[in-house]
């Protein structure tokens, strides 16, 4: 173990972990957030405790951030609600840290956990309230307990996520069907993997029992929103201009340079992953698939950026398995970048930033090509704080006459 790797493990990643609480912590100050669904969930609440009945958020309800969020506000308002997601964000993360520790070093897996928790999305996600960062501590929770061979709790995690984002229902069936072929010798591990699997599918729909009684006893809730502004050319655009505006212009062509100049994924894939049980091949198969997955939903609903968080962890992973002898390097670039596009500018090409009333969306449908340096996306998400969350906070408090 060299030195800088000593010094990192295990005492200095709780130094990271509380720098992190502290940073959130104070960005979490700043009121529940601009997400318009924020406002849903607690109207859900206040629904809920004042009528007796369950009215979902939107259409498919997420019935624990519903539940989380709504009463952490009622215990302390947005502080405490706030707070939550902070801790389910740092605990996410050292999760991943500890998934990390099996198959690389300390110090590659803490610059990984830095370069998510760096990306403006995360901390946007990571600070209010909103329920993108309940969905992704219940998967990784739940894919480290898979990974230690407690697929039944796995189950019951991965249920929670959908819970928190349906859209995570296809990954825990991924995440169990890439374990399958790793237990076909050993017979115990694969019949607690079936059971897991049913545990899985049988919490599921235990969680989501409210809504389907809420939608008149039908699959209506399945239904997605459209967002087809622009038509089939307007999606590929916004397709496109988010996953580069995800990570910032000069981040996404740092991690195309990277993947390029690489091992090929190629060769990976090309290897026998079904030898038997090896942690590494598992987890580069999942992150492999995980944004596959996640891409392909983002082509059908190219909506909210934080849509894509989920490949925050895939590529972190892909980066700190990588080949490359220079991985630190090209991690510790990348912290800084997504840190520049944060808190001091944005490269854009695009006039997107909402211009209306607040009274309507803050996502451009008319964005026009025009290159310039914009404020921070963290910047940009607190000047909305005084207008579109006000706006939003203030309807909230007319409706329940607070």
């Amino acid at each position: 173990m060299t030195q800088a790797n000593k010094w990192l493990k295990p005492v200095n990643i709780y130094w990271i972990l509380g720098f992190l609480i502290i940073g959130y912590g104070i960005f979490a100050l700043n009121g529940y957030g601009n997400d318009d669904d924020t406002y849903r969930m607690l109207n859900t609440w206040k629904t809920l405790i004042s009528e007796g009945r369950y009215v979902p958020s939107r259409f498919q309800g997420y019935l624990i951030p519903e539940l989380s969020i709504g009463l952490a506000s009622e215990i302390g308002g947005f502080y405490l609600a706030n707070f939550v997601s902070v801790v389910l964000s740092v605990s996410s993360l050292f999760i991943f840290y500890v998934l990390l520790l099996r198959v690389t070093t300390s110090l590659i897996a803490a610059l990984s956990v830095l370069a998510i928790a760096s990306n403006p999305f995360w901390i946007i996600a990571s600070t209010t309230s909103m329920d993108y960062v309940y969905g992704a501590f219940f998967f990784i929770l739940g894919l480290f307990l898979l990974i230690k061979e407690k697929p039944r709790w796995a189950g019951v995690l991965f249920a929670a996520s959908v819970c928190s984002r349906l859209t995570y229902g296809p990954m825990g069936a991924i995440a169990f069907l890439l374990y399958f072929p790793y237990v076909r010798e050993n017979l115990k591990l694969r019949n607690s993997l079936i059971q897991g699997f049913l545990v899985f599918l049988v919490t599921t729909g235990v969680f989501y029992l409210p809504v389907f009684f809420a939608s008149g006893m039908s699959l209506s809730f399945l239904a997605v929103g459209p967002d087809a502004s622009g038509g089939f050319i307007g999606i590929i655009a916004r397709f496109i201009y988010k996953n580069v505006y995800f990570w910032g212009l000069p981040a996404f062509v740092l991690l195309v340079i990277f993947f390029i100049q690489g091992e090929s994924i190629y060769q990976k894939i090309a290897t026998n992953p079904f030898q038997k049980v090896r942690v590494k091949k598992l987890l580069f198969h999942g992150a492999l698939w995980c944004i596959i997955y996640n891409e392909i939903m983002f082509f059908k609903l190219p909506h909210e950026y934080a849509y894509l968080l989920p490949l925050l962890f895939s590529v972190a992973y892909l980066i700190a398995t990588s080949d490359r002898v220079k991985k630190t390097r090209y991690l510790s670039f990348l912290i800084g970048l997504q840190l520049l596009y944060g808190l001091i500018f944005n490269l854009d090409v695009l006039q997107t930033y909402q211009k209306d009333p607040v009274a309507k969306t803050i996502h451009s449908d008319s964005a026009k090509i025009h290159v310039s340096i914009k404020e921070g996306v963290l910047i940009r998400e607190l000047d909305w704080r005084s207008t579109y969350q006000a706006y939003q906070l203030g309807e909230f408090n007319k409706k329940w006459h607070q």
